[in-house]
């Protein structure tokens, strides 16, 4: 029986790494990410690439493994000024932090704290920083005690690698690509055969994968916006009798793409 509804949340924008997938892009990035990470001779990691190629996605599950053996620091959403970056630092070593001692003296002593500790602090969306959080992370990171891995939209990670604060500065840059149409076959695959959903695996044929890579562009959340939100229209063709739309065809791909606005009419 084909649960479209039980399918197609499988495919909603959640980072969930119990449904990793290991594309070539995903599995280059991991590598570097990880050998940078344990050869620690490079205080700061970039990791840059396209909004929605799963540059999260792969943070996540990093930071995931590392918390299993060492501290692992993972910083959302970050807007925060430099006292509130040190706080996160402070915290982390559960230590206690007095907002009334000056800056400087709070960071010598996260310096004592963290010198002789194995580490990494995650910054997702660090294109958001300001110069002032920048220089602060460039400052940190020059003591050799701390190193940041940093995840930055390509365009404007490209601009903020050639800032004075990291052009010369000791770095590992890694680039995250995009998904080739046989990889959005086999993930698609992967994903519902994984939960059971075989009969509706079926369905998908390479060719499908290959326009669905097309009008996403690779881009591994568009792909799985794209997916939904065609599970969505065969769910309702289902419920509502429309044996027309029973079947993947070019008509619900085109459907399923101007929903998303991947496409214009």
């Amino acid at each position: 029986m084909r649960d479209y509804h039980k399918a197609k949340e499988l495919f909603r924008d959640v980072i969930d790494s119990r449904y990793y997938f290991d594309s070539t892009s995903a599995e280059i990035a991991r590598y570097k990410l990880e050998n940078a990470i344990q050869e620690r001779n490079a205080p700061l990691i970039f990791l840059i690439g396209d909004p929605g190629v799963g540059k999260s996605y792969i943070l996540k599950l990093i930071d995931e493994e590392l918390k299993k053996k060492s501290l692992s620091i993972f910083i959302d959403h970050p807007f925060f000024d430099k006292r509130d970056l040190l706080k996160i630092l402070y915290e982390a070593k559960e230590l206690e932090f007095d907002k009334n001692i000056n800056f400087n003296s709070l960071k010598e002593k996260l310096l004592v704290e963290y010198k002789d500790s194995k580490h990494t602090i995650f910054i997702d969306e660090a294109q958001l920083l300001n110069e002032e959080q920048f220089e602060l992370i460039r400052i940190l990171g020059d003591t050799k005690v701390f190193q940041f891995v940093l995840s930055m939209h390509k365009e404007e990670g490209s601009l903020i690698l050639q800032k004075k604060h990291f052009k010369s500065r000791t770095k590992v840059v890694v680039e995250y690509g995009k998904l080739h149409y046989s990889e959005v076959y086999r993930y698609i695959q992967s994903i519902l055969l994984k939960e059971n959903h075989n009969e509706i695996s079926q369905m998908f044929t390479l060719k499908n994968a290959k326009k669905i890579t097309k009008y996403s562009v690779g881009n591994f959340r568009t792909v799985k916006k794209f997916v939904f939100t065609l599970l969505t229209l065969l769910e309702y063709a289902k419920k509502n009798g429309l044996r027309k739309y029973s079947k993947i065809n070019n008509c619900l791909l085109q459907m399923s793409a101007l929903e998303i606005g991947v496409i214009h009419d």
